[in-house]
């Protein structure tokens, strides 16, 4: 990775969108307003990350709801999963975490320890 002054700059937004991945709409019927609200997501966080990416080395982002399961949370906090997934069966939650999680945060993780 290139580097400033030995420094890499790396910008993360993980909560940019409020989007509900195909098959996990039904967990949310009912919710739109708390979707569409600070509570789904950061409105304006990536419309910032975009205008500074070329300040960085390095810029993530995501764009499905902290609402389904917060990247911006270790794997244990309690909170990684939200009201409406908090429920789910242990298979479900391990299939977020498996499928949005990890992802995100390896690719976080390999950019910092490069």
């Amino acid at each position: 990775m290139s580097t400033r002054r030995g420094q890499a700059w790396i910008l993360t937004c993980e909560h940019g969108g409020n989007e509900v991945p195909p098959g996990w709409a039904q967990h949310f019927v009912g919710a739109e307003d708390v979707l569409a609200s600070h509570r789904g997501w950061d409105p304006g966080a990536l419309a910032l990350l975009r205008h500074l990416a070329p300040l960085a080395d390095a810029t993530f982002h995501a764009t499905v709801t902290r609402l389904l399961v917060d990247l911006n949370r270790s794997e244990r906090h309690p909170r990684v999963f939200s009201e409406f997934t908090r429920g789910l069966p242990s298979s479900m939650r391990t299939e977020l975490l498996d499928r949005y999680w990890r992802p995100y945060r390896d690719q976080v993780a390999d950019a910092v320890a490069a």
